[in-house]
């Protein structure tokens, strides 16, 4: 069985009311005061209260904050602050992750380069509580996935620090990019830019509640005032049957004996078998006729591809004729992050397995790139990237 955290934001998505609905599915309020201790950040109180809205009972969270007592802060600013926390590795990573997010997302909808853009005083406060909560409930709930139903923005407009703007305002438009977004909207902002770059960044996958037993549901109660609509956003826990391992995505394995061409021949036929659409192609040395050297070349590749991939092989005259062989191809989920080195951000490439990290790879081109530029061995650059990226056996 694994556990499944699927965020169902019907009446809108803001950093209090994620926080609130995953304190109301039973992520202690006290463990959480005390791992957001760790941040280090005096002049804000935490308060969270069942209440009730439109029918429905839930929590509302609230952060208080003292006037005059936080400085406006930028992508440097929160990122010192969280490499300074003293807070479990998961909850940073997935906390960097958002703020890096928000702050490109604000940087583009407002024209300014990243080092520009900034949040609010109070507001800076709020979204860090907001983000650095959230990310430290999801690591109390004990969840290996989460997923996340359709995303409603609002209507109308909104009245900002930047003055008045279209909904959904330049920021969350950025930042939803890719995600469904829901048919109903009430006028007005259903979704903050925190609320959003919190969906992007925790949800795996957007799509319907996943099957399985039902353990709980959190309501966390917004602020809003939505006739005819709550203004509310629920988080479902729910114990998902892990199927087996068996099968995979349905694919065609295209060989062809060859014994007359070279090396040269053979490479470029490769190359152009990938072109066609094949995922992967390759050789294979083996012995023929009479003990001849013989080459077997192979391409996999997706059925809907196998008409171009075979006119790619016979068009170059290597083969008069070769095998389709229908095949499943069993895949690990992949995810693409960034660690931060010393010779900059390196892209590493994740293997999970059972919403575990199996396998991480950097990127060969990027170390390449990185250790030139900085005149350190290809070696180093990529233990840097290792050392900083998740580890095998780590939550994904």
């Amino acid at each position: 069985m694994a556990r499944v955290l699927h965020i169902d934001p019907f009446g809108g998505a803001a950093g209090d009311m994620l926080l609130g609905a995953l304190l109301d599915a039973g992520a202690g309020e006290g463990e959480l005061t005390r791992m957001l201790a760790g941040l280090g950040l005096t002049g804000w109180r935490l308060t969270a209260r069942r209440d009730r809205q439109q029918g429905f009972a839930g929590t509302r969270v609230a952060v208080e904050v003292e006037e005059e007592s936080h400085p406006a802060r930028r992508l440097r600013d929160v990122s010192a602050l969280l490499a300074g926390a003293s807070l479990p590795e998961a909850v940073r990573r997935r906390a960097q992750s958002a703020f890096g997010r928000l702050f490109e997302a604000e940087a583009l909808a407002h024209g300014v380069p990243l080092e520009q853009a900034h949040l609010h005083e109070l507001a800076a406060v709020d979204a860090v509580i907001d983000i650095v909560g959230t990310c430290a409930a999801v690591e109390l709930l004990g969840v290996g996935r989460i997923t996340c139903g359709p995303v409603p923005v609002g209507s109308g407009t909104v009245q900002t620090q930047h003055g008045l703007l279209p909904v959904p305002g330049p920021a969350v438009a950025t930042l939803l990019a890719g995600a469904p977004l829901a048919g109903h909207a009430a006028e007005g902002e259903m979704t903050t830019p925190t609320g959003a770059v919190l969906l992007v960044t925790l949800a795996e996958a957007f799509g319907s509640l996943p099957a399985g037993r039902l353990e709980r549901v959190g309501v966390g109660l917004g602020t809003r005032k939505f006739p005819g609509l709550p203004n509310l956003l629920r988080a479902f826990v729910v114990e998902e049957e892990v199927a087996p391992v068996a099968g995979g995505r349905a694919m065609v394995l295209i060989e062809a004996t060859v014994d007359d061409a070279s090396g040269e021949t053979l490479g470029h036929v490769v190359e152009r078998l990938r072109d066609a659409g094949a995922l992967d192609a390759w050789i294979l040395a083996g012995t023929g006729r009479k003990g001849r050297p013989v080459s077997e070349l192979r391409a996999l590749a997706l059925p809907e591809a196998r008409g171009e991939v075979l006119a790619a092989l016979f068009e170059q005259g290597a083969t008069l004729g070769a095998r389709v062989i229908a095949c499943e191809r069993p895949e690990l989920e992949r995810r693409m992050v960034a660690a931060a080195t010393p010779y900059g951000e390196i892209p590493v490439k994740l293997g999970l397995f059972r919403s575990r990290v199996v396998s991480a790879k950097p990127e060969h081109d990027a170390c390449a790139a990185a250790a030139t530029a900085h005149g350190v061995s290809l070696a180093a650059v990529e233990a840097s990237a290792r050392a900083a990226a998740p580890k095998p056996g780590d939550p994904a």
